[in-house]
């Protein structure tokens, strides 16, 4: 059972990583040989995605360790979970493009880890395509079950935050500061500060589950997007199962709606401030809207953008001032709450756009990617500088 939100420790949570993930990751490095990091970080994947019995120990071990459904899980809601994100995927993706994504952009101290490990440009579409896939796997049916295809993305996902943490500490070219406020401007140096709290710690974990939930619905709310109580509920209980298998400690997952309110207001009180990386991030975020949307739709994308994060955040990453488009705003949530309105999860209508919209997705998700796959890779580039 979560604790009050209140009473948690924050201070202590940035300084927390994932020990199952982080014994495992250190182990394995510590096996192999390797002319440097880079090399690591490329048979790390190269085992994550090999059957158990041909990995190396460590690796095993934490697959193993995770093997077991917890007790708690209720299957039907899992599956109701998975249905109400299939139900309305096409918002449930721009919800991640107005709402999640800049939401963390926002966060100074978290979106470090992203500067060190991003191209910016090439690199945000990658992780665009990364995370719209992730949440494909995870909601396809039986995804979740023991042995899903789901199950092994989040695992893969797990090891990679532990990865990025092995990185951060061990490679040469990082250069570690005890006190540092994020940076203005973005800059080629690769610099850690201790006072960001460790690399991907619970409290940036638990935050970005929060993007993917609580925000969610909050975005659904601001464009019209009409659903039930229960829907909620379920939701929550399939991201739960997630968050256990991510690596986020059980104590501070929100199991209600309000619960996970308040967490996400004290984590934005406490993480959202301007930094060069939260403005360099959104930049490319919204060249990638430029790119794969027709010019005549431009401008609503700054008042998308403004309509949920408000002003204050708003003005935090960059983003452009409110245009004409604010008029027709209403107008479109007035129309995605008379779509979306009374479509019970069972309904033939409900599982035809179920069908349509996995269909669709899958196929701007392909088209933006050449037509593969993403591959998960852990930013290995940074070890390769000399």
């Amino acid at each position: 059972m979560s604790i009050d939100p209140a009473s948690i420790d924050l201070d202590r949570l940035r300084q927390q990583g994932d020990p199952l993930a982080d014994v495992a990751v250190s182990e394995f490095f510590a096996q192999v040989e390797a002319a440097h990091p880079g090399e690591l970080f490329g048979q790390l994947v190269h085992h994550a995605a090999l059957p158990p019995e041909d990995m190396s120990p460590p690796i095993a071990a934490f697959f193993e360790a995770l093997s077991d459904t917890p007790d708690w899980v209720d299957a039907a809601m899992v599956q109701r979970g998975q249905q109400f994100f299939n139900r309305l995927v096409s918002h449930h993706f721009t919800a991640l493009y107005v709402a999640s994504l800049p939401t963390s952009y926002a966060a100074a101290k978290g979106v470090q880890v992203l500067r060190m490990t991003s191209r910016l440009q090439t690199d945000t579409e990658r992780r665009l395509n990364e995370t719209g896939q992730f949440l494909m796997d995870i909601s396809a049916p039986g995804a979740l079950d023991p042995g899903g295809v789901g199950l092994s993305r989040i695992h893969h996902v797990r090891l990679m935050h532990a990865a990025v943490r092995w990185l951060i500490a061990n490679d040469p070219s990082v250069t570690v500061v005890s006190d540092l406020e994020p940076p203005a401007v973005e800059g080629e140096d690769l610099v850690w500060s201790d006072s960001w709290g460790l690399p991907c710690n619970q409290e940036d974990l638990v935050g970005t589950w929060l993007t993917f939930t609580v925000i969610v619905y909050d975005q659904f709310d601001q464009s019209g997007v009409d659903y039930a109580r229960n829907d909620v509920d379920d939701h929550l209980h399939m991201w739960r199962l997630v968050a256990h298998h991510l690596g986020v400690d059980p104590e501070i997952v929100p199991l209600t709606r309000p619960a996970g309110a308040a967490l996400r207001d004290r984590i934005w009180h406490r993480q959202h401030a301007p930094s060069g990386a939260g403005r360099a991030m959104t930049t490319a975020l919204v060249g990638q809207a430029h790119r794969h949307m027709p010019r005549m739709a431009w401008p609503i994308i700054p008042t998308a953008f403004r309509r949920f994060l408000g002003d204050d955040v708003a003005d935090m990453i960059g983003i452009a001032p409110e245009n004409a488009s604010r008029h027709i705003y209403g107008v479109m949530s007035a129309i995605t709450r008379v779509i979306t309105r009374g479509k019970p999860s069972g309904s033939l209508h409900a599982r035809f756009s179920a069908f349509m919209g996995r269909h669709l997705m899958n196929g701007i998700l392909s088209e933006m990617r050449g037509g593969e796959r993403p591959a998960f890779e852990i930013p290995d580039h940074l070890a390769e500088r000399r």
